[in-house]
């Protein structure tokens, strides 16, 4: 096992979490100077710089989020902010890569990570995830790695009924993580505290 293996896997409830954590190594998504970060103790709850204005999200911290979306065979998900494709990579372990569809704003970011998620069978779309992918939907889950002002509506309407959207909201200084529930009455969890970097886009944030 990899260095921190065995911590991580006790923090993950889902035993298809588990699995995918386990054949997905981090290190093909890090960037070279980086790469000796990937399991390093230190960094378990740390961001680790892509670019100089892009970091990937802690590893318990995404590992989380996944968790928190329990994802299954078969979901159809969203993803909003692709990055370096990591946790792009763990979700097409679990519910297949043909079923997982991603979009990220920068084009530099999204050719990064298409040339390592080939394996995958994920292919990035270079566009504003705050609209979502409406070609596409709708989505048993939608998960977003960047602070929204609100609930996206978009997002929101491209959900399946009962579907998941996973998403941080807040501003600079108190963001939350809430997992909505799409129904005739919405339910709405807030989960925990977060820091994110703020989404643009239509539905993001105006500076």
């Amino acid at each position: 096992m990899r260095r921190a293996d065995g911590l991580i896997l006790s923090l993950i409830s889902s035993e298809e979490l588990r699995r995918a954590y386990l054949n997905v190594n981090r290190e093909d998504f890090l960037p070279e100077g980086s790469k000796k970060f990937a399991y390093d103790p230190e960094y378990l709850d740390r961001p680790i710089a892509i670019t100089d204005k892009v970091n990937t999200t802690a590893l318990t911290l995404g590992l989380k989020m996944l968790d928190y979306l329990d994802l299954k065979k078969g979901d159809k998900v969203l993803e909003v902010g692709t990055g370096c494709g990591y946790y792009t990579a763990i979700m097409a372990e679990i519910v297949g890569g043909e079923n997982v569809y991603t979009v990220e704003i920068d084009p530099w970011l999204a050719e990064f990570a298409r040339n390592r998620l080939t394996k995958y069978n994920v292919n990035p779309i270079v566009g504003d995830g705050t609209i979502g992918y409406k070609e596409k939907s709708p989505y048993t889950k939608i998960i977003a790695w960047a602070s929204m002002p609100t609930v996206p509506c978009a997002l929101y309407e491209q959900l399946s009924e009962e579907g998941i959207l996973l998403t941080p909201i807040g501003g600079d200084r108190v963001q939350h993580l809430y997992r909505v529930r799409k129904s005739n009455k919405p339910l709405i969890e807030r989960l925990d505290s977060v820091i994110f970097m703020k989404a643009t886009g239509l539905f993001g944030f105006y500076e």
